[in-house]
């Protein structure tokens, strides 16, 4: 296969994996069973945004996800290879609040990101506003590192580790950030796609050994002291994927929920989806290594739902640089808002410059789409409150909500007896789901 098509599949593979993820962020898996039974491409947001439209995003619109990636990819072109601190001036770029037109090139940001651009904003230096957060944030934009570096293994485990330590202090999210960079250069080597899966995995945990040591040996001293325990951890999910080849999907995702809880997340894991390194980040890293084609990879990816985006980012980055541009559907490419661009910065990957690409500035293009964005959120809000189909919250009457059976002091009394205990409904589909 021509390995430009290789990285043009990894870059449309995230940013398409994000844009069809993008609209389920948040729901259960449960709940999209219920909505449309089985996402099999890009859903009306229509269905899932009318009692919520002011998070209204339209068909093939990507988030913060592809953005971040386009931020690293244009840096990683600009200097020959990465540097952090140009890395940062990219990011701070699309942060800038522009008072003209009232909004911020980035869309759908995290609190963890947001709460580290504010800090380098505000002058902190380089390594020292990243925060001690095992999210998936700094594995959803790694893949360009692994596409730019794909030829010399050191230097991509060293970048992907810098890169992740701009915004993460945790060791289970730096050793993610560095095996979906692995992942994805080796998935571009002549020869990988031909290997069988009980020997990818083996060697993803020898590479994931190796990116672990590196994080305690070289780079311990930009970590806090509270996160020392955690090493090891992802390293011991990994190996579980030699038992997990060939099992059903629903055993494995379990079994992810299970070694997760294990792992002292911040709160209970309840779902392989979570923003977790050790749930989202094993799930999307497991289905990329072991799915048959990209379709069938994102499809289960992002019917987990919750971080649906960075779960299909991820998962399609990996399944792009396997399967190249040819193995995404077409109509999911054709959806797809900037394809053409984002093919171009595959491009500049391939060839390290931008000669002879016909690029627009990154932030021009991230704020016209942002501000399409803005316009369809409001032309949604407005056409719901005139269907009567949305009523803002303070409109509601009291009157009008649902009653409680209960008032609050007969539920302080009742609480007081044994014998009694709040029955909750549950749907027949609530299982691991829920």
């Amino acid at each position: 296969m021509d390995l430009l098509a290789k990285f043009k599949g990894s870059m449309l593979g995230l940013a398409i994996g994000d844009a069809l993820g993008a609209p389920l962020e948040g729901l259960k898996a449960g709940h999209i069973k219920e909505l449309f039974r089985r996402v099999s491409g890009f859903v009306d947001p229509e269905v899932i945004f009318k009692r919520k439209p002011w998070r209204y995003i339209p068909k093939g619109v990507y988030t913060d996800d592809t953005q971040q990636a386009l931020c690293l990819s244009e840096s990683l072109v600009r200097c020959y290879g990465f540097n952090a601190k140009d890395f940062i001036k990219t990011f701070l770029k699309l942060w800038e609040f522009d008072e003209e037109k009232q909004l911020r090139a980035f869309r759908r940001t995290g609190v963890v990101f947001k709460k580290v651009m504010e800090g380098y904003q505000g002058g902190k230096e380089l390594f020292s506003a990243g925060e001690p957060s095992a999210g998936i944030g700094a594995g959803m934009r790694v893949a360009p590192v692994g596409l730019y570096f794909y030829e010399d293994n050191e230097l991509l485990v060293k970048s992907a580790i810098e890169q992740a330590l701009i915004t993460h202090t945790d060791p289970r999210a730096i050793a993610l950030s560095g095996s979906i960079a692995w992942l994805v250069g080796n998935a571009l080597n002549e020869g990988w796609e031909g290997l069988k899966t009980k020997d990818k995995i083996e060697q993803l945990i020898d590479a994931v050994f190796e990116i672990e040591k590196k994080i305690e040996t070289d780079y311990i001293a930009y970590l806090p002291a509270r996160v020392y325990d955690y090493f090891g951890l992802f390293y011991k999910s990994v190996v579980a994927f030699r038992h997990w080849q060939g099992m059903e999907k629903e055993i494995v995702f379990q079994q992810i929920v299970n070694l997760a809880n294990q792992a002292f997340p911040r709160q209970k894991i309840t779902s392989p989806a979570q923003n977790f390194a050790l749930a989202c980040g094993i799930t999307s890293v497991f289905l990329g290594l072991t799915s048959s084609d990209f379709e069938t990879g994102v499809i289960e990816a992002i019917n987990l739902g919750r971080d649906a985006d960075s779960l299909g980012a991820i998962t399609g980055a990996i399944l792009g640089a396997r399967f190249g541009e040819e193995g995404i559907p077409v109509e999911w490419r054709e959806s797809l808002k900037n394809a053409e661009q984002i093919s171009l910065w595959a491009c500049a990957l391939y060839q390290k410059s931008f000669n002879g690409l016909k690029l627009r500035n990154l932030v021009e293009l991230e704020k016209e789409l942002t501000e399409f964005v803005v316009k369809e959120q409001k032309r949604f809000y407005e056409r719901m409150l005139s269907k009567g189909e949305f009523v803002p919250e303070p409109e509601i009457k009291k009157a009008d909500r649902k009653p409680s059976k209960l008032n609050k002091a007969q539920i302080k009394f009742l609480k007081g007896k044994k014998k009694y205990k709040i029955k909750r409904e549950k749907s027949p589909w609530r299982r691991w789901e829920d």
